[in-house]
């Protein structure tokens, strides 16, 4: 089973609601056109509002049922003729070459992509499904060395919410590596039903952070070169204290 599977219903109800990059996505999908690619694609979040617009769209995930979930949504919203799903690994799933105007990796996905080879190897996939004049924009945040000092593995309270019928808690818990440049992550879902009956589940992984000219070479490894780099969603230049780093690179000629 994909790791990931599990916890599919709850990483919907946690980020069905997120809409802060939409109106950038919308926009650079208007400059480039279609058709779309959305690498860990998850539940849909961000492929369902594109399909909406008119473009067509293929997302890649490793999560089955993330999949299912998404695939869902977009027979719910009659999406299906603008809407190809694929269960696949980024590093090595098989695509279309030449084919994708526009390229997009969400909200840290990318950042789950702990080794070099690994990054590498996604970068690679996607630069040979991107035209000659296509882009690729990975949305990722700005690590800030206080936050992270502070990750201690402390454990928070972050949301609730009703999943079912049920009550949902999720707890978080972080614990960085300054060093490696990694982020131990735990989340914690206590889940209670009717009956007053708690089930608790536990999902951990690891997030590897870059720094701006860390990401600028790997891209350069990889073929492409950086185009902008932008600090928000707003297109707002990056500096130290910009919440994201944004960056929207195109295959190096």
């Amino acid at each position: 089973m994909n790791p990931y599977d599990p916890f599919a219903r709850y990483y919907d109800a946690d980020f069905r609601d997120y809409h802060e990059d939409l109106p950038f996505l919308r926009e650079m999908a208007r400059r480039t056109g279609g058709p779309i690619l959305e690498l860990m694609c998850g539940t849909g979040r961000v492929l369902l509002p594109l399909a909406e617009e008119g473009y067509a769209i293929t997302g890649v995930d490793s999560s089955p049922a993330m999949l299912a979930i998404a695939r869902n949504a977009v027979a719910a919203a009659g999406l299906g003729d603008r809407v190809t799903l694929i269960e696949g690994d980024v590093r090595d799933v098989a695509l279309s070459a030449d084919r994708f105007a526009l390229a997009v990796v969400a909200v840290n996905s990318f950042m789950h992509l702990e080794e070099v080879r690994d990054q590498l190897a996604a970068l690679a996939n996607v630069r040979r499904a991107l035209t000659r004049r296509g882009l690729l924009i990975l949305d990722l945040f700005n690590p800030d060395p206080l936050t992270i000092a502070r990750e201690d593995n402390r454990l928070v309270l972050d949301r609730e919410y009703v999943l079912d019928g049920a009550r949902v808690q999720k707890f978080v818990a972080i614990d960085s590596d300054a060093a490696a440049q990694i982020s131990r992550v735990t989340y914690l879902y206590d889940e209670t039903d009717g009956d007053g009956r708690v089930t608790r589940r536990t999902m951990r992984f690891t997030m590897r952070w870059f720094y701006r000219y860390e990401l600028e070479h790997l891209l350069a490894r990889a073929g492409f070169a950086l185009r902008s780099l932008y600090g928000s969603y707003d297109l707002e230049t990056f500096d130290s204290g910009s919440p994201r780093m944004i960056a929207v690179a195109a295959p190096a000629r």
